[in-house]
């Protein structure tokens, strides 16, 4: 099996969406995988990519796609896009899951998993004792809230606040963990008896338990912050991508 994600820059909303028009180059670099794919002949293909590549600008782009691989033998694509927080993970990431095979896929085939009943919070993926480097000053909190017109951030269970648009997720979910440059995520921690505002950054074991990692799993190899984040935010949800090929290789083997 061939898996990855091309580069979803030129794609993403966060971007300039150039697709194959990327100056970069990144938006091609799916080509080569369609050449990988020709010369290496795998059987299944499994990628993955922003929901932003769905977008009808793009439609040329994945038409060219779905045309190599029927040339290449693999039949339809079969994609989908998914969402973490409908597999037990209570971060909202939607992403899109392209699947193929040699042959094409058995008569029937879906590429979406059951759903998985959320009964995870947002609160349930904090660490008990963040480090301290990781909390705003009342000062900075003062400034967060006037520049993002927010009342307060006093709440009764801890909660993530989106800073991108500026809302405080009440529904008990993660926004899209994304690389700290977008620097697009707050925790809001539940007052303690000073009844002071507690507000700050995600911690890197916090950004990988909403990417599906349990504590432990990962080497860090004495990376940064920084780096962490960039890793945790261009992943996969490794939870879901477990549901998904499981899904996947009931319905052919």
């Amino acid at each position: 099996m061939f898996t990855g994600g091309f580069p979803c820059q030129p794609f993403s909303s966060a971007g300039m969406q150039m697709g194959e028009d990327d100056r970069y180059g990144r938006g091609t670099l799916f080509y080569e995988i369609m050449r990988i794919l020709r010369e290496k002949r795998p059987r299944y293909l499994l990628l993955e990519n922003v929901k932003g590549f769905t977008a009808k600008k793009f439609e040329p782009t994945r038409n060219r796609i779905k045309e190599i691989l029927r040339e290449l033998g693999y039949g339809e694509l079969q994609y989908a896009i998914l969402n973490s927080c409908d597999y037990g993970i209570p971060q909202n990431r939607e992403r899109i899951w392209m699947f193929a095979m040699l042959g094409g896929v058995p008569e029937g085939f879906s590429i979406v998993p059951p759903k998985v009943e959320l009964t995870k919070r947002f609160g349930d993926f904090l660490d008990a004792n963040a480090p301290s480097y990781l909390y705003l000053s009342q000062a900075q909190i003062a400034h967060l809230k006037e520049k993002h017109h927010i009342d307060s951030f006093v709440v009764k269970e801890p909660l993530c606040f989106d800073v991108y648009n500026k809302k405080i997720k009440t529904n008990a979910l993660s926004i899209t963990i994304t690389q700290p440059e977008h620097n697009s995520l707050r925790v809001i921690e539940v007052p303690k008896e000073d009844g002071l505002e507690i507000v700050r950054k995600m911690s890197v074991d916090e950004q990988f338990r909403f990417m599906g990692f349990e504590d432990g799993e990962l080497n860090y190899a004495n990376q940064s912050y920084s780096q962490l984040s960039t890793r945790a935010g261009n992943g996969w949800d490794v939870n879901l991508v477990g549901i998904l090929l499981n899904h996947i290789f009931n319905q052919i083997l």
